[in-house]
């Protein structure tokens, strides 16, 4: 009899073991294949954004008298413009709300125009998965609605405990682009000047 539970009980365990790892592999899939759609989807919103804004022109920030950026909407999102990482072949729409991180880079405070401006993201892939690699002196391009094409280059890279506007702000940052570490608990933050 005390075999016989030995028994059972070993076969239950084995069965419950494999069930988990099939869960396991499942989960793993399905969270890939989202990992995929959101980076197919922010090409093709990327794609949209060129096709219906002016063809872009090179130009350099100065402030406006109203520096709010303009917005353009698809499928019910907002975007403020298209962040480019010529390099890391990444090339990504920002979204204008903040509550839309989880999806695509957002902007988070300031305006081109004025100088200010700070994008925030994960490090999911289609996000800034280039994160890890980036360096000082890589150009970064930001072109907002009107067809306004920025070119800024990374001027320092620092690992924070938190993204508060005193660890964000620096005078000599015209774009701050900040992630939070998923391998620890810090947040990257890139600052970029303006180039040229």
């Amino acid at each position: 009899m005390k075999s016989q539970n030995k028994s059972l009980m070993r076969r239950i365990c084995v069965l419950t073991g494999i069930a988990l790892v099939v869960v396991a592999l499942g989960l793993f899939a399905f969270w890939q294949c989202g990992l995929t759609s959101s980076q197919q989807q922010a090409e093709n919103y990327v794609n949209t954004i060129k096709a219906l804004i002016p063809e872009p022109v090179g130009t350099l920030p100065e402030a406006r008298k109203n520096n709010t950026m303009p917005t353009l909407s698809i499928d019910g999102t907002d975007f403020v413009g298209v962040l480019e990482i010529p390099r890391y072949e990444s090339s990504l729409p920002v979204c204008a709300d903040w509550g839309d991180i989880s999806k695509y880079p957002c902007h988070f405070s300031g305006s081109v125009y004025d100088r200010t401006l700070q994008i925030g993201a994960t490090s999911q892939r289609g996000q800034y998965d280039f994160y890890r690699e980036i360096s000082v002196g890589d150009t970064v391009f930001f072109t907002d609605m009107e067809g306004n094409r920025y070119t800024y280059s990374v001027t320092n890279i620092r690992h924070e405990d938190n993204a508060d506007q005193t660890a964000l702000r620096r005078e000599d940052s015209a774009l701050t682009l900040f992630v939070k570490n998923t391998y620890g608990f810090d947040y990257i933050i890139i600052y970029c000047n303006v180039a040229g």
